[in-house]
């Protein structure tokens, strides 16, 4: 069984489809160009990402710290070590026992794909590396805790070296969460609604008219 369905309502689907299609065609690319030359270039820049921020490279201009002493002279540094062992895990962040090339042990938390560069020995012959920038920040441990982590061989056991930094979005995860995805998203689905109601009722306004005016005229014949 065919359904025929009312000229009126075919052609003010075609219209919307239509429009819908033009709204996509028009919208997509300039919220795309927008991303990439605006906003992404913007968020970057603030983004505390790359090279002399925590967790990444040192810069040139990052100081190195081989003691606790240095370490407590700045607000960010990158650890000259001789060893690095995993110590604990605790509330899913795993902390490593640093030593320095001086001697002293610190506490440091690493990101398992950490950038640890070989560069060079001390002057004992020990291999020396440097770790990604990091920061000193308070060792929260929770109540109760009696692991190695509270043990007194470190140089200071209430700190730790914090070197896993902010992870930067890329261009496609940053375009999809900011507010205007969602509006280009369903832009067209307002539209292609929005002008099928408007057609239909225009249209089917037009053949109300059109039939009322050939009775009216076959009423005065």
């Amino acid at each position: 069984m065919r359904v025929k369905i009312p000229a009126h309502l075919a052609i003010s689907l075609a219209v919307a489809i239509l429009c819908g299609l033009a709204t996509i065609y028009a919208t997509v690319p300039l919220y795309q160009s927008y991303i990439e030359k605006t906003a992404y270039p913007a968020y970057l820049e603030t983004a505390a990402v790359g090279p002399g921020n925590v967790g990444y490279d040192a810069a040139e201009s990052t100081p190195h710290a081989s003691s606790l002493a240095d370490i407590q002279q700045h607000d960010t540094f990158a650890l000259e070590v001789i060893h690095y062992k995993s110590a604990d895990v605790v509330e899913n962040q795993r902390y490593y026992n640093l030593t320095l090339s001086n001697g002293e042990v610190v506490i440091g938390h690493l990101a398992g794909d950490a950038h640890i560069q070989g560069i060079g020995t001390t002057q004992s012959g020990d291999a020396l590396y440097l770790l990604p920038v990091g920061r000193w920040e308070t060792l929260d441990l929770p109540a109760g805790y009696s692991g190695v982590l509270s043990g007194e061989g470190y140089a200071d056991n209430t700190h730790f070296v914090e070197c896993v930094g902010e992870t930067y979005l890329t261009m496609g995860e940053f375009a999809v969460q900011q507010p205007g995805y969602k509006i280009v998203s369903k832009l067209w689905i307002v539209v292609f609604i929005g002008v099928d109601i408007v057609c239909a009722t225009i249209l089917k306004r037009r053949k109300a008219a059109r039939q009322a005016a050939q009775r009216g005229a076959e009423h005065l014949g």
